[in-house]
């Protein structure tokens, strides 16, 4: 049997390479943005964790310490060395920043929420910006002959936001 022009199939893959760019460009889009959202996600964590074990060394009440032997936190403290500490971090990319701080006997728990800039999201409504949240749990832990702070990763439990900047 003899195919005729008819019968055979003929093509051309040319007329698929703009759809083949155009997914490709949409992909490689989607993983820039991504980056710089995990990006702003992992420096607000940072300066999470950074603020908390600050604020849990640094506002120590000296006198319960000194006269009593008992580790008690300064709330008023705890609430200006974790913002100055936030905003020591000068993160540039993230905006609209919130802190909460909540203070315990020996524990600081700071939680904040910010929004980061989409780099190729701006150019579709609804993708320009991306909600991030951290936080952290710093605890001051004494013992004989020693005194430490370690955070740890906290989810729920916040108090009301301070006012930072």
């Amino acid at each position: 049997m003899r195919l005729t022009r008819l019968d055979r199939d003929e093509g051309s893959v040319l007329a698929l390479v703009p759809a083949v760019f155009l997914v490709l460009v949409i992909l490689g889009a989607l993983a820039v943005d991504s980056a710089v959202t995990y990006l702003g996600q992992r420096q607000l964590h940072d300066a999470m964790v950074a603020a908390a074990n600050d604020s849990v060394a640094a506002a120590v009440d000296d006198r319960s310490f000194y006269q009593q032997a008992r580790i008690v936190l300064d709330p008023s403290r705890v609430a200006a060395v974790a913002c100055a500490s936030v905003e020591a971090q000068h993160m540039s990319d993230v905006h609209g920043l919130r802190v909460w701080v909540t203070v315990g006997q020996a524990s600081v728990r700071v939680r904040a929420t910010a929004v980061v800039d989409a780099v190729f999201g701006q150019a579709l409504p609804g993708f320009g910006t991306r909600s991030i949240s951290a936080a952290a749990l710093a605890t001051l832990e004494s013992g004989p002959g020693r005194v430490a702070a370690r955070a740890t990763p906290l989810a729920t439990g916040f108090a009301s936001p301070v006012a930072c900047g």
